[in-house]
């Protein structure tokens, strides 16, 4: 069976986003963000949390995106720059352990699903924290604290591809995975002196047949990227050869097609003030 080509991160990006919305706006207004407030975005990525986050604070908030490369920004510009909200985001280049903002700049810092990319957490922290306002609060959701599931009825195959992408994943995290370090976030807000006031986990529920988002990004996303070419070598032939057939939308046995196919997909938010 082959493989298709790996495609653009931001592509991989939107359509993760796209899997989360319901989820992401039940929780964004769960934060009960103060309306016509000023938030940064750091690591906006294609600019949809920055958008939602903008719907919450209403007409008169404003958010900052910020990403570390001018292409990561203009993809963002490009999903929602030109559409009734743009007025009130600013989407830039941005450096998240060097922030190009005064000090108390902010009421509120988001961080999504982006501390665990950034090596330096403990000064990146620090920078979230110099120019949010006294009391303003610094939001990190990270996806996957816990282990979602994606292939209902084959626990062990799931652990060894989880445990392949952890290892395959230390060539960016360095020391540590980036399942390791997603799990130090609470203890890494704390390193970095900031008091932790809220610490609440959604469970994505998602049964076929699936919406066309979460088939989007489960076969996409999870299969083809995540556990795709990049993994073959880190698993046995024969742990490749279920997975093929469990993952691939060509082959007969492709799970998404069952009929009685579900998975879970847990999102844990942190709130800490300064």
């Amino acid at each position: 069976m082959s493989q298709p080509a790996t495609e653009p991160f931001t592509k991989s990006l939107e359509r993760m986003n796209f899997f989360q919305e319901p989820e992401a706006r039940v929780l964004i207004a769960d934060l009960d963000l103060p309306e016509g407030s000023r938030g940064l975005d750091v690591g906006c990525g294609v600019g949809l949390f920055a958008l939602w986050l903008a719907e919450a604070i209403g007409p008169r908030g404003r958010v900052v995106g910020i990403e570390p490369s001018m292409e990561r920004v203009e993809a963002a510009r490009a999903l929602v720059g030109h559409g009734p909200l743009a007025s009130r985001l600013e989407l830039r280049e941005g450096d998240a352990t060097k922030l190009d903002a005064p000090d108390a700049t902010f009421d509120w810092v988001w961080c999504g699903d982006v501390l665990h990319h950034v090596q330096e957490t403990g000064r990146a922290l620090s920078e979230f924290a110099r120019v949010v306002r006294p009391g303003g609060r610094i939001v990190v959701k990270e996806s996957q604290l816990l282990h979602g599931a994606f292939l209902p009825g084959h626990p062990a195959l799931e652990r060894r591809l989880r445990q392949a992408e952890m290892e395959w994943s230390r060539h960016e995290g360095g020391e540590f995975s980036f399942e390791e370090r997603r799990q130090r976030t609470l203890a890494s807000l704390r390193a970095a002196g900031l008091s932790v006031e809220g610490f609440r986990t959604y469970m994505l529920e998602r049964r076929a047949p699936l919406p066309p988002a979460a088939r989007d990004y489960i076969q996409h996303v999870v299969f083809e990227r995540n556990w795709g070419p990049r993994l073959r070598d880190r698993l046995t032939p024969d742990d490749w050869a279920r997975r093929s057939a469990l993952c691939e939308a060509e082959s007969a046995t492709f799970v998404l097609d069952d009929p009685d196919y579900y998975c879970l997909y847990p999102i844990s938010v942190l709130v800490a003030r300064r």
